[in-house]
């Protein structure tokens, strides 16, 4: 259920019934018990039990730190030998250790019941809000409104998402007024793509098009469409071949209409500084575009030179940079505007333990309902990966990177007497199966968190797991009564940074990030590797936090959930949970 989904709620029946509360914690409001059954299906389908967090190669890190690696590597093959020695054709070998997995204590979760009022409201308002999001976010958002909730889209609904317009006029033919979401839905219609980038692939995309734009271009008004042709005029000419009179009055027309692109101050707000002047522009940006921008000043103000910097499709770059002096006074000149926009004075928010969010910029830089760059804190941490062979992949391979070298599925297992080891390698999981790093106290080396999809398609879909890491024992690898957190995500090339390993004040600290390696490939110890993880280091030690904006926004933050006005604990993060207090 997209709803469910979404926003851990089903649309609202009357019911004299009382609150139902399942034995797997979860509780059920009266006016959603019609859906009950739905309920209890999708979140056991979608959360991990106890036995689920522990189907590793290995069943302890006892084993793990007393074995020699002669040990471990002779087990890993044998486990070799059952899957790919058999093609995957016999039963899969993994050793026979026991385990001892504590009970589970119960984490309460709320399952709502909204009004269609309310429901409609939800998702438009995340349309609303100008930030940026995933296509299925996006298709789930349109099919509530449209299939569940019978809405006619107006146009009227002041929709900022660009993606969102298109989809909206390509579905229900309620067009964009904004002639360059105009001419994005013209290209969408053209090649299925929203993206307005103006290179080689795209145009030759148009031209092997059979696309006729004419009566699309004539409807919308020609002098408005020339208006942006010379911003645009690459796209434009490459529709020529199929409608050569329409290309060649709206390139006459630009020559009286044509206006020039005004440049955003906020896109150069580490290197241009803001003035009074420029306030209409912070006005009408999103607080996400604010948050962009506030960010990136923070991170220059404390020293960072060298930026890994992730694209649209999920891939990254890295690149060196020069800090300027402008970024602490545009600083102050962002916060100062947010300050005055966004008061939170009496209001009470309330935020996981050893969790400090980041700032959400666009929601395709979320891992789930958790913003990328989220960090989470313990005297030890386990990070690891789970996956099913129905999700795309058979063998995922977890790696550890850092100045000690390489530890994973085709390395060392233990690292320096246990500061860092590796659970072991599965390379089937019909049932399931997870990987583990264990980061222990004496861990000091910042260490990249990496997957590789060794058999299996490039866009599988696998769940990062986070917990806090118990005391070495022969009985687990992950207690599950100390996860952080399991987040569904999607990779996006063979080769993922899940994250990232940052000791910090006597502490363990992973930043979540999820994002392809790109040409920043860090598959060793090479100049761009090194490059990739020191920019990753000092951008994510010491950044600007969402729990420390909202605290600035005078905000009170409380540690009972009860007491609270906002409810962000990981279990109960919705969708809209960090769109919705921006409204």
């Amino acid at each position: 259920m997209k709803t469910l989904k979404l926003f851990n709620a089903v649309l609202a029946k009357e019911s004299d019934a009382e609150v139902f509360i399942s034995q797997d914690g979860f509780i059920i409001e009266p006016s959603a018990l019609w859906a009950k059954k739905e309920i209890v299906s999708y979140y056991a389908k979608e959360m991990l039990n106890g036995n689920d967090l522990n189907k590793t190669f290995h069943k302890s890190w006892q084993k793990i730190k007393e074995s020699t690696r002669f040990e471990l590597l002779m087990e890993q093959l044998f486990h070799y030998f059952s899957t790919y020695g058999s093609r995957f054709q016999g039963e899969v070998y993994i050793p026979d250790e026991v385990l001892n997995i504590p009970d589970l204590k119960l984490n309460f979760k709320v399952i709502k019941a909204y009004s269609e009022e309310e429901m409609q409201e939800k998702c438009i308002a995340i349309l609303r809000s100008g930030i940026a999001l995933k296509e299925e976010t996006i298709n789930d958002l349109l099919s509530i409104l449209h299939d569940e909730l019978e809405y006619d889209f107006t146009g009227k609904e002041n929709i900022r998402n660009k993606e969102a317009i298109i989809k909206i006029a390509d579905r229900y033919d309620v067009y964009p007024e904004n002639n360059v979401e105009f001419l994005r839905y013209v290209i969408y219609k053209t090649t299925k793509e929203t993206l307005l980038i103006k290179n080689d692939d795209l145009i030759k995309d148009i031209k092997q098009s059979k696309f006729n734009p004419t009566s699309l271009f004539e409807s919308f008004g020609l002098e408005k469409m020339a208006e942006i042709f010379n911003r645009f005029k690459p796209l434009f000419l490459a529709y020529k071949n199929r409608a050569p009179k329409v290309i060649n009055k709206i390139s006459k027309l630009s020559k009286v209409y044509h206006k020039p692109l005004v440049s955003n101050p906020l896109n150069n707000a580490t290197n241009m500084l803001l003035e009074n002047s420029d306030l209409h522009w912070l006005e009408n940006a999103t607080p996400f575009a604010l948050f962009k921008a506030l960010s990136a000043c923070y991170s220059r103000m404390y020293g960072q030179d060298t930026f890994v910097y992730r694209i649209r499709n999920g891939k990254s770059w890295t690149k060196k940079s020069i800090g300027t002096s402008v970024n602490e006074l545009n600083y102050d000149f962002i916060l100062s505007y947010l300050k005055s926009k966004y008061r939170f004075e009496g209001k009470k928010f309330y935020f996981p333990e050893d969790v400090e969010f980041a700032l959400p910029t666009s929601e395709k830089m979320f891992v789930g309902n958790i913003p990328t760059g989220t960090r989470f804190f313990g005297e030890r941490l386990a990070v690891g990966i789970y996956w099913e062979n129905a999700w795309g992949a058979y063998d995922l391979d977890l790696s550890g990177l850092n100045i000690a070298g390489k530890i994973g599925w085709n390395a060392a297992y233990n690292q320096n007497s246990g500061q860092l080891m590796y659970s072991g390698d599965i390379t089937s999981a019909p049932n399931g199966a997870v990987e583990y790093l264990y980061a222990n106290r004496g861990l000091m080396a910042p260490t990249l968190v990496m997957n590789n999809v060794f058999n299996g398609s490039s866009d599988c879909g696998y769940k990062i797991v986070i917990g806090k890491g118990d005391a070495i024992s022969y009985d687990y690898m992950m207690n599950p009564n100390h996860l952080f957190a399991e987040a569904k995500c999607q990779s996006v090339q063979k080769q993922t940074v899940l994250g990232m390993l940052l000791p910090k004040d006597g502490r363990q600290c992973f930043v979540l990030l999820n994002f392809g390696a790109g040409h920043a490939h860090v598959s060793g110890n090479t100049e761009i590797s090194v490059m990739a993880t020191n920019a990753l280091y000092q951008q994510w030690y010491e950044p600007i936090s969402f729990n420390l904006l909202i605290q600035e926004l005078g905000a009170e933050i409380v540690y009972d959930k009860e007491n609270a006005d906002f409810d962000f604990s990981l279990e109960n993060l919705e969708k809209d949970s960090f769109t919705r207090i921006f409204v």
